[in-house]
Parts: structure tokens; sequence; C-alpha cells
């Protein structure tokens, strides 16, 4: 009887999903969507977004050094190839320029504040100690030594062979692999038609890890849509999954993420509030667990169905 009562449930949840999908006046396929499933076989979806922390063992193939995931986004972004966004709503598109101010890592309490150099500090600084203790006659090297200027008598000039003082840098550009956190923002589909479940990932997000911020929150740093990263995976023969029990077969970073090769842990379900797991339940113990859980009833929903 249970069974009986589940199929009957299904089907009328499949009809009112066929029913619906008339009422749509475009293609009824998600522009996002790699392989796009029409709506009208879809029978059930959920949206979940997944952390993929890259310094997992699991998921150190994705991170291999100098040929980090991370390394190749951000190539492709500057050379012009890949569209980065602000988000993962893929509302508004980054300018290079944009992009190169996240990537924009300013030293915590470094230099001097604008007050501090109209009042004339830190000008005679490099003249009046070496970093050391010791007073010079010239300018600071950079290495606490100083540089004195001297003549050249030769044509009756005066040379200086001292360099020229440069402001330190306020910050860096942070590398490839200080960026180990990724998003994705997948729908978990199952397709009536074909009679099976897909993850079909729509964006992958960049996020600034807490660390790595100018104010100690984690930000992202771009989003971008999946259909755009196959294509440029596949086009870039550098970009791999690395083998580490085979290197004749290393994986194209396009094929991992169809054979789902890494670990992502759910973060969140859609829900009507659009709240993370730790945002509802308060405690990062307990979001694990329903992460856990919701593998679980993903796995048993599917099996489930075929069950007679």
């Amino acid at each position: 009887m249970k069974n009986i009562s589940s199929l009957s449930i299904l089907a009328g949840f499949l009809l009112s999903q066929v029913a619906f999908g008339q009422e749509k006046s475009d293609n009824g396929l998600n522009p996002l969507s790699l392989r796009p499933v029409h709506e009208s076989n879809v029978a059930y979806k959920i949206g979940l977004w997944r952390i993929i922390d890259l310094r997992e063992k699991q998921n150190q193939p994705l991170f291999s050094n100098n040929n980090e995931i991370t390394k190749h986004l951000i190539e492709g972004v500057k050379s012009g190839i890949l569209d980065a966004y602000s988000d993962e709503n893929l509302e508004q598109r980054l300018t290079l320029n944009e992009f190169n101010e996240r990537m924009f890592k300013r030293f915590e309490g470094g230099g001097l504040s604008q007050e501090e150099i109209d009042a004339g500090f830190g000008k005679d600084d490099a003249a009046a100690d070496d970093g050391w203790g010791e007073s010079t006659g010239g300018t600071d090297d950079g290495w606490g030594e100083a540089t004195a200027t001297e003549d050249n008598t030769q044509n009756g000039t005066k040379k200086s062979t001292a360099t020229a003082s440069q402001a330190p840098a306020d910050g860096y550009e942070m590398f490839p692999n200080e960026f180990y956190i990724i998003e994705l923002k997948e729908d978990w589909i199952f397709d009536r038609q074909r009679s099976r479940q897909y993850f079909d990932i729509q964006t992958v997000t960049i996020k600034i890890p807490a660390e790595g911020s100018n104010d100690g929150l984690e930000k992202v740093l771009a989003s971008f849509k999946f259909r755009d990263l196959e294509h440029f995976f596949r086009n870039n023969p550098n970009a791999v999954w690395f083998n580490e029990t085979n290197t004749a077969k290393h994986i194209n970073l396009a094929d991992a993420f169809e054979l789902r090769l890494f670990h992502g842990r759910i973060v969140k379900k859609s829900n009507s509030l659009n709240k993370y797991l730790d945002e509802q339940y308060n405690s990062p113990k307990e979001a694990l667990i329903q992460s856990q859980e919701l593998e679980y009833e993903l796995i048993e929903f599917e099996h489930n169905l075929w069950e007679f």
C-alpha cells in the first residue's frame, strides 16, 4: 500500500509539472544548463549549493602545484577568454580592473594615513635611521644600508649613485593557491523521460578566504557560468585533474566535473528564506549533520522510485 500511494503521489506531481510547463512562454530550457532538460520532463528539482575545499585530500588533484583550477580561471579572465561575474546571480559582469581590485590584498596597518603624510611624517625617516638603530647620511636601499651621494668630477658634473626611493607597496595581488574555496551551485533534477537523476551544475564561484580578505570576512572573488568553463577546459590541455596513481592518465577538468571527481559538502538547499544551513541551525555541527542527511535523502529518493 505504501508503494502504491507513493506512485500515486508521484503521478499526480508529474501531471502538475506538465500543466505548469505548458503555461511557460519560453522554450522551456535552462540557458545555464550544459545539457538542458525540457521543463516538461523535469519531475523533481531542488537547488543545491556545495563548498569544495581544495585543501582536502580528495580535492587536491584539482589543486596540484602550479596547476590549480583557480590559476586557470584567473588566467582565463585576465586573457579575456572568460567572463567573470560579481556573484552567482550573474547579473553584473566584472571588468578586468574590478577583478584585479578584488584580487588585491592590502597589508594590515601598512603605510601612513593621509593625515600623517600631510603632517610630514615619513619624509626623513630613511635618512635618520637605517633600520638597525644607526643614522645614515643617505637613503635606505631596502636592506638596512644607506646609499650615499658621491661626486663624479668627470666633465665637471655631479652624479648621484643613490637609487630613487620608492614608496612601499600597500599590498599585493593574491596568488592562485591562496584561493582554496570554490562554491558550486547546481540543480538536482529527476528527468522523467530518461528515468534518471542529474546533477546540473549552474555556476562556479571562487571565494576569498576570510584570512585573505581585507576585512576578515569570506567574500566572492568571481562567479562563472559552468557552460563557459566546460568549453574553456576542453580547449586547454593544461587544465587537468592530476592523477596521482597514474601520471600518464591525467583527466581534463571538464571530465573531472562530469565524473564528479571531487567532494563538495552541501551548505545550502533551496528554501524560501534563502538561508545557508549554518544560518538555519545556528550551529556548525548541526549544519554538518543536516548536510549529510540531505545527501542520504537524495540517494534514498532515487532508490525508492524503483522499489515495487
